[in-house]
């Protein structure tokens, strides 16, 4: 029985898990405000570089 509390202990006292977390929300909320900064730039971007690749593939004759 005291094996057991002694797992459960030494689980409960194990901070890793958390702390990974914690750093993946940090990476989350840093490309939520990079994304919300440069959304403009970005998407005027795609848009360029789609546009180029429809004009170009519309481009090529077909056999």
């Amino acid at each position: 029985m005291n094996n057991i509390i002694n797992k459960i202990k030494v689980f409960l006292a194990d901070e890793q898990g958390a702390e990974t977390v914690e750093w993946v929300m940090v990476a989350a909320a840093l490309a939520v405000v990079i994304g919300a900064v440069y959304a403009g730039t970005l998407r005027t971007g795609l848009t360029t570089a789609m546009n180029t690749l429809s004009t170009t593939v519309g481009a090529v004759p077909t056999p």
